[in-house]
C-alpha cells in the first residue's frame, strides 16, 4: 500500500513539473496567447522538449524498477504510475493556465 502512495504522490508531483514546462513553453514561444495556425519550434527548443520526453519515461520506467518485484508488478507499476502522472497534467494544466476548456478538447 505504501509503495501505491508513494507512486501516486510522485505522479501527482511529476505531473506539475510537466505543467509547468508547457507553461513556460507557451509563455516562450506564444506570448501574444496560444492560437492557430501553428508556430514552428527553434530547432534547439524542439530537441530538448524531445529529450525531456524521453527523460520522463526513463523516470517512470527506473521508478517502476525501484517498486516492482516481479516483471508483472513493474509493468503494473509503470502503467499506475504513468497514469497518475498523465491525468494530473491535465488537472495542473487546469489548474495554472484553465486549459483544457473542456474533456472534449483536443490536445495537439
Amino acid at each position: 500500500m505504501r509503495k501505491f502512495i508513494s507512486l501516486t504522490f510522485f505522479g501527482i508531483a511529476m505531473g506539475f513539473v510537466e505543467a509547468a514546462v508547457v507553461v513556460y513553453l507557451r509563455e516562450i514561444i506564444y506570448p501574444e496567447g496560444f492560437c492557430f495556425p501553428l508556430k514552428d519550434i527553434p530547432v534547439n527548443l524542439l530537441f530538448t522538449e524531445i529529450a525531456r520526453e524521453v527523460a520522463t519515461i526513463i523516470m517512470l520506467v527506473s521508478l517502476a524498477l525501484l517498486t516492482g518485484k516481479t516483471f508483472h508488478q513493474r509493468i503494473s507499476c509503470f502503467l499506475y504510475s504513468f497514469g497518475i502522472w498523465d491525468i494530473f497534467y491535465y488537472v495542473w494544466l487546469k489548474i495554472t493556465l484553465n486549459w483544457p476548456d473542456s474533456l472534449f478538447t483536443k490536445d495537439i
